[in-house]
């Protein structure tokens, strides 16, 4: 596992974070429904999302022993309501955690994830709107700013980052990846990859994504560093600026 700050890791390649100390995986936008979503949209995919989360999942707790899951926001595709292949996927994926030991499921809600309150009572899971601050880390989704200036770590979501890089052959593919530096207050901060199969994600040293809050007030995206995933292995590619500079 490739660390990035002190009992801190990126969990074999894959979109999952293990925080040693907290004995807890991070993941976020996992979008689950998605393919029932876009279904009502005319556009047909196949069953794949919630199948590869929960492989991804299991192997990420039989690597780590982790008993904590926190979802970092976007657990849910739809804006305007709750589809019905969200409740579905969801409920599978609460029993799923339960054969896994995961002992505490916590949900930062992101800007997907409305009328989700319902769930917190029959399926024992603790959602918190935003942001959520265990010991010293703080997790917020990222769409608004974190009202807490507390948190010596702050991890997040929302934004989807991936490279993209040329091949030998000067193809260019486009690889999800976690960013992580320092904030303008000198704080660590990590920028998760999406958990979502389907989401190739945005590649940040190629597009504009300084229009968000976080990067306007915050972050200097250039500065950031690049761990890119295959769901095999993670590798280090310098920061953001260096990648940007190649192309």
């Amino acid at each position: 596992m490739i660390e990035l700050y002190k009992g801190v890791y990126v969990v074999e390649g894959m979109p999952v974070l293990f925080i040693k100390k907290l004995n807890a995986l991070v993941c976020s936008d996992l979008h689950l429904g998605y393919e029932g979503v876009m279904a009502d949209r005319g556009i047909f995919l196949p069953k794949t999302n919630l199948a590869k989360i929960k492989e991804t999942l299991k192997k990420s707790t039989e690597i780590t022993g982790a008993k904590k899951l926190i979802i970092d926001g976007d657990i849910k595709n739809e804006f305007s309501k709750v589809h019905m292949e969200e409740f579905n996927e969801f409920r599978e994926l609460v029993s799923f955690l339960k054969e896994l030991d995961i002992e505490e499921l916590h949900l930062v809600k992101g800007n997907h994830d409305n009328f989700i309150d319902r769930f917190e009572r029959p399926f024992g899971i603790k959602i918190y709107r935003q942001e959520f601050l265990l010991k010293d880390v703080l997790f917020f989704h990222g769409e608004e700013l974190p009202a807490s200036d507390e948190g010596k770590l702050l991890v997040m979501g929302h934004l989807h980052p991936a490279v993209g890089i040329f091949n030998k052959l000067g193809v260019k593919e486009k690889v999800k990846c976690f960013l992580y530096g320092k904030m303008a207050d000198k704080r660590d901060i990590i920028i998760l990859p999406a958990m979502n199969y389907f989401s190739e994600g945005i590649e940040v040293n190629i597009s504009n994504i300084d229009d968000t809050p976080v990067f306007r007030r915050m972050l200097n995206l250039m500065d950031m560093n690049v761990v890119g995933i295959d769901y095999t292995e993670a590798v280090k590619f310098g920061s953001v600026r260096e990648l940007a500079d190649i192309l």
